[in-house]
């Protein structure tokens, strides 16, 4: 049996060397198959990785409550309508009467400018609590964040993040500067780490944290809140949090049922999700164009392994002769059919492994090898390989030996 298959396997290789131009041909269908749904299968899991990573980074378990409406403006089109009914005391309700909330943090957030010297920088100032550090995962370089007592006393302390830093300081400490943030000097007790751009593509490295009494008082003079970051606990369905803080916001702001929310309440996989929603799509058009592919390249081999045999009618009867049977004919020729898909399928895997390198370079995603679509890729090139030499090789035991020989 051994002897066999290396047999079928010289003479599979054989055929190959000297009918390369058609052989290659033939695979190219398999080829292109294999390498989309190999790279894409990688690419797509690294980013659904960096989408895992973005919202680890963003914080865990969190829902974010917006004051104001996301409407849609046509052709589309959407449109935040900002709204001033947050109020402190919605927090304070909140954290005293949601079962499954750990922690509830209210922020408001603005671009001002702010200047050092003579360098001036525009940035998003947050004002909000200490909490907000804790719940959102954010570490420093250097210095502290502020506390609850600066908090109670209103003090006009900052946390930088790492291109304000950069850009004002040039990477001289900052700790106990002050820099003038809407012509209000406010002292610089800490630094944040790089971060980056988040996954609404805002530079989180030109954000200023201030203690929330202190902006709202000293920066805005306001008496609401742009928002609430709220933790939940470990096991919490976020979506059945959502729907019942909708319902506990509406009835403390006195909604009747046909009023429409002031409030717009979003977790993280929602923000994700047109993402999420690309990617399956995406993986739907691959797998079709695939599938197209290897109906191509099954075409292709059961169109060459024909010409083949025509081509071998002296071969085959010489074979008959010498006492091969009709089952010898049919696994030679599968063996061929079968090894030209394979060597499609492997070159197919090769290419979708150099794509997904170059991919994950440009795109800066997390490189990953999805093993699935390798093993599946291979396994159905096998199938195809099978499926297109079958008829074929029962072609080839049709001739008769005599007949064969005497044309």
């Amino acid at each position: 049996m051994i002897y066999s298959i290396s047999f079928y396997l010289k003479i599979a290789l054989q055929n190959l060397i000297v009918h390369k131009a058609r052989m290659i041909l033939a695979l190219l269908g398999i080829l292109f198959a294999v390498m989309s749904l190999v790279a894409f299968g990688n690419i797509s899991s690294g980013m659904k990785k960096k989408i895992d990573n973005e919202i680890s980074r963003f914080g865990k378990n969190l829902v974010i409550i917006r004051g104001g409406l996301v409407f849609a403006t046509g052709r589309g089109a959407r449109q935040f309508a900002e709204s001033k009914t947050l109020k402190l005391v919605d927090v304070k309700k909140i954290k005293e009467s949601m079962p499954g909330v750990v922690e509830a943090v209210p922020f408001f957030d603005v671009t001002y400018k702010a200047r050092y010297e003579d360098k001036t920088l525009s940035v998003s100032i947050v004002g909000t609590t200490e909490e907000l550090f804790k719940i959102r995962n954010l570490n420093l370089v250097m210095g502290r964040f502020f506390s609850g007592e600066d908090e109670a006393k209103a003090e006009k302390k900052a946390v930088i993040g790492y291109k304000v830093y950069e850009n004002l300081f040039q990477k001289e400490d900052p700790i106990g500067k002050y820099v003038l943030i809407y012509r209000v000097p406010t002292e610089i007790i800490g630094v944040m780490e790089e971060k980056g751009t988040d996954f609404t593509g805002q530079d989180q490295d030109v954000q200023v944290y201030i203690p929330l009494g202190t902006f709202m008082r000293r920066y805005s003079n306001v008496d609401y809140i742009k928002g609430i970051y709220i933790q939940v606990e470990d096991g919490v369905s976020l979506t059945q949090m959502k729907q019942r803080l909708r319902g506990f916001i509406r009835r403390i702001h006195n909604k009747k049922d046909e009023e429409k929310d002031d409030f717009s309440i979003f977790t993280m996989e929602d923000v994700l999700r047109t993402q999420s929603e690309g990617i399956r799509l995406v993986s739907i058009l691959t797998i079709i164009a695939s599938t197209v592919s290897f109906l191509i390249g099954g075409l292709g081999i059961f169109a060459i392994m024909l010409l083949s045999i025509s081509e071998r009618k002296l071969e085959i009867g010489i074979r008959r002769v010498v006492g091969s049977k009709k089952r010898d004919i049919i696994l030679q020729f599968l063996t061929e059919s079968v090894i030209v898909a394979l060597i499609g399928g492997i070159f197919g895997v090769v290419v979708g492994f150099i794509i997904t390198v170059i991919v994950d370079y440009f795109g800066e995603f997390p490189f990953s090898l999805y093993l699935g679509n390798i093993f599946l890729s291979i396994a159905i090139s096998m199938v195809i390989g099978i499926l297109a030499g079958i008829y074929p090789a029962m072609q080839g035991t049709k001739y008769e030996p005599v007949e064969v020989l005497n044309t």
